[in-house]
């Protein structure tokens, strides 16, 4: 156990994403040239550097089914860590850290972002940040094809048993406003993609946001993580069943 939460010997996070924006002060506006000095700050850690046109999943659903399209976003420049996977990636008002599998748990997650956030902080010296989100996309290969939500999830405040019932092609999203400054969005969703040999996956995916201006201080970033990872931590738990529960504490043969 890591900070009271498990560290599963099989997780299913492909992707954990931590997005920070921020607001530069009227006097140190964005130049194309940020990037190439916060590359030079990060080089001994982050040796690649390339532009990038970051390209989002987008769940639709229609009367053919459900499936998945790729949506532009904007340009940014990306960072790739020398030997861990590890990805920055700056626009001219965000940072996104993300942690690729193998998941390490949420301690070692924390220290990367605020270990990148300083960097950033050091080059571009934001005035305020203005919002922070907290994104973990699981991914479960089915174990036939006829896997519905019950298999692997229970249901909680958020997942419906009705909803658990259903069959394949299925799709949950929610976006919960908790108040006027948070917000929780859940996706449950079969895309029935073609798999190599498998019966395809499930996707569930948490992004927990907070959109308010806080100082760029670590602390206040730190403590703001912790709650939004609590909330993320709460959903996925009361979610899981146990034949989810049994695939993460597989050990490797």
């Amino acid at each position: 156990m890591t900070s009271g939460y498990p560290a599963y010997p099989n997780p299913t996070i492909t992707e954990a994403v931590c997005d920070i924006h921020f607001r530069l002060s009227q006097e140190k506006v964005w130049r194309p040239s940020f990037p190439g000095e916060l590359f030079k700050h990060i080089q001994n850690e982050y040796p690649e550097m390339e532009p990038v046109l970051e390209m989002g999943l987008q769940f639709e659903f229609g009367p053919l089914g459900t499936g998945t399209k790729f949506v532009p976003q904007r340009q940014k420049v990306r960072f790739k860590h020398g030997t861990r996977p590890l990805i920055l990636q700056l626009a001219e008002d965000s940072l996104s850290i993300s942690t690729l599998s193998p998941y390490q748990g949420w301690e070692t997650m924390r220290h990367d972002v605020l270990a990148a956030w300083q960097r950033v902080e050091e080059v571009l010296q934001p005035e305020v940040i203005n919002r922070i989100g907290l994104r973990y996309i699981n991914r479960i290969n089915k174990e036939t094809a006829q896997d519905r939500p019950s298999t692997w999830f229970v249901a909680n405040d958020y997942i419906s048993a009705g909803f658990l019932r259903s069959g394949p092609g299925f799709l949950l999203r929610e976006e919960i406003h908790l108040d006027a400054e948070n917000i929780l969005i859940i996706t449950l969703g079969d895309p029935q993609l073609e798999a190599d040999g498998g019966h395809g996956t499930i996707i569930f995916d948490l992004d927990r946001i907070v959109e308010r201006e806080v100082p760029t201080g670590q602390e206040v970033l730190m403590q703001e993580m912790d709650r939004l990872h609590t909330d993320v931590w709460e959903v996925f738990s009361s979610a899981k069943g146990e034949k989810l529960e049994a695939l993460l504490n597989r050990r490797p043969q």
